[in-house]
């Protein structure tokens, strides 16, 4: 029977992709129809658009940890914003809802729940946040990429992260080629990354034997001309999830934050320099660079140090490090666990 799935998170691209993944992998299926629900004019609606997913706005009140008058009256709007949200699950047949992030996700979740529409959601990250917390209460299944202790074993599933198969489609055979000089890719997202790129400044001219790939993110524009002075660099303001998998085949060691980045990284091997940000919920990119240096080996640094000095120490470390294959064996199976759920 045919049925039709509502996708429903977003606000930043580490959660908007995995949407985008579960979308290129279940497209095949004729019995599958596809609605992207967020804010309009947002990255998620240029995505949908793009890739030919019909998008609708939602409305939703934030939910603020912290006191402000908005507080007394936005969740009268989110009570009223679910009965909103039950006249479309049931204008266009919604059957399925997959949520991912944030309270905007939170009144077509309870909507869902009320019309007893299945409601899958997919935590990223080591701490859930307060929207997927909410709903998981009520969820038909729970997937998590890390490990987490879990509550309902025969409905919280540890998945794994959500691969976009994007990211190979450039890829056209697994070989690696050993780089003749050291190649880092920086990839640490476009808002709060200035002291990373100032810190690489800062020791630049003291790894000039070293190839660098910086992806500098549309609010880091202005570090375009300093970058530019430097031979060894490759700067690419933005790239694609295909353009991406080629500069990942092609790098040996990457600085990023302690996003779902890291996931893209390990399955291309890649040795990572986690520098996480701490002004997230729960501090949660902490705890994900916590466990990947417990399990993988990479590097954890705090950028309130001397992070230009930590960096160069590093980097000189591992200036002879090559790697030598990739790591794609599991690269779909998180994708395939929400496949088998949904068939």
């Amino acid at each position: 029977m045919k049925k039709t799935i509502a996708l429903t998170w977003g606000g930043t691209w580490g959660h908007t992709f995995p949407l985008l993944a579960i979308k290129k992998h279940l497209e095949a299926d004729t019995n599958l129809d596809f609605h992207w629900f967020w804010q309009q004019d947002s990255i998620e609606h240029e995505i949908a658009e793009k890739n030919h997913i019909p998008f609708h706005r939602i409305a939703s009140g934030k939910i603020r940890r912290y006191f402000d008058i908005k507080n007394f009256y936005e969740p009268l709007k989110n009570i009223t914003w679910v009965f909103e949200w039950i006249f479309y699950i049931l204008r266009y047949k919604i059957d399925i809802v997959i949520s991912k992030w944030w309270s905007v996700s939170i009144p077509l979740c309870i909507a869902a729940k009320l019309l007893w529409k299945k409601i899958y959601i997919h935590e990223s990250d080591q701490v859930m946040w307060m929207a997927n917390t909410l709903i998981s209460k009520f969820a038909t299944k729970v997937f998590y990429t890390f490990p987490l202790e879990k509550g309902n074993p025969e409905k919280d599933i540890v998945s794994g992260p959500l691969m976009n198969k994007d990211l190979l489609k450039n890829i056209t055979n697994t070989v690696v080629e050993e780089n003749e000089k050291l190649k880092v890719v920086v990839i640490a997202g476009s808002q709060w990354s200035r002291k990373i790129f100032k810190s690489l400044l800062w020791i630049m001219n003291n790894l000039l034997d070293i190839n660098f790939t910086i992806i500098l993110g549309e609010k880091n524009m202005e570090f375009r001309q300093e970058f530019e002075k430097f031979k060894n660099i490759k700067i690419v303001d933005f790239a694609s999830q295909e353009a991406l998998g080629l500069i990942y085949k092609k790098s040996d060691i990457a600085i990023s934050r302690g996003s779902s980045t890291l996931w893209e990284l390990y399955f291309f091997w890649i040795h990572t320099i986690i520098i996480p940000l701490k002004a997230t919920w729960g501090d949660h990119q902490t705890k994900n660079g916590e466990f990947f240096k417990e399990q993988f080996s990479s590097d954890l640094l705090d950028e309130d140090t001397n992070l230009g000095l930590e960096l160069f120490r590093l980097l000189q470390k591992y200036k002879e490090l090559r790697k030598n294959s990739l790591n794609l064996q599991w690269f779909d199976d998180g994708i395939n666990k929400i496949k088998s759920e949904i068939k």
